[in-house]
């Protein structure tokens, strides 16, 4: 089964995607499951879940005050900029698993400070909006705390959509986030190239700009 663990919506404020089209894109492409995790919002997941269109698994990407952190599994939204430590149990209270996302990101990740620092459920090896470089050092970072890991597009355009994430046996949701936590998945993906850095970089800094110089 290949899920894409990290897509936008128009639920995010960068996002473009609207939730049929996700879905039906995902479907043609030949993906059996996908996670909608949009920024400190669980509206576009709970919403793809209820078109029962492909299976998908409930997450966000919740901005704490150190960087962002995606959850999995989780049943209500998660407010940002609390501490990574707060956030961390708030996912937990709301039944879902903490996962560092794109850790080496110079926008929003985490770093590795905060990864070796704080107990999360698994980290996020290969994103398909990083260079290879990030993704390589995210994998060697989780290598070397052991750590569960997963994967994913991170697509806020289209042409994005199941560029990265993982391979399970299956593609519901409890059952893949137990395949990621027993490391039972496989990884796969494409890093960012050159003219998709091109429009991430303008993206990201108009973004940052117009929203007075605050992260996401």
């Amino acid at each position: 089964m290949k899920i894409d663990l990290h897509i936008h919506s128009i639920y995010s404020s960068d996002g473009t995607l609207e939730i049929k089209e996700i879905l039906k894109i995902a479907r043609k492409i030949g993906l059996d499951a996908i996670a909608i995790t949009d920024h400190n919002e669980i509206k576009g997941a709970l919403k793809a879940k209820k078109m029962n269109i492909i299976p998908v698994i409930r997450g966000i990407e919740i901005s704490s005050k150190e960087g962002h952190i995606l959850a999995y599994g989780v049943d209500c939204k998660i407010p940002r900029d609390l501490s990574v430590e707060e956030t961390i149990d708030r996912i937990r209270d709301c039944s879902g698993i903490a996962v560092a996302a794109h850790p080496y990101r110079y926008w929003s990740g985490l770093g590795e400070e905060n990864c070796r620092k704080y107990n999360f459920d698994a980290i996020e090896i290969f994103n398909g909006r990083c260079r290879r470089r990030s993704n390589s050092k995210a994998r060697e970072l989780c290598n070397s705390l052991h750590q569960s890991y997963t994967a994913g597009s991170d697509a806020h355009f289209s042409d994005e959509i199941g560029k990265a994430g993982v391979i399970a046996e299956n593609a519901e949701e409890d059952e893949i986030i137990q395949e990621i936590l027993k490391k039972r998945v496989k990884v796969w993906g494409e890093p960012r190239n050159f003219s998709e850095t091109i429009r991430y970089v303008r993206r990201a800094v108009s973004g940052w700009i117009i929203r007075g110089f605050r992260r996401i």
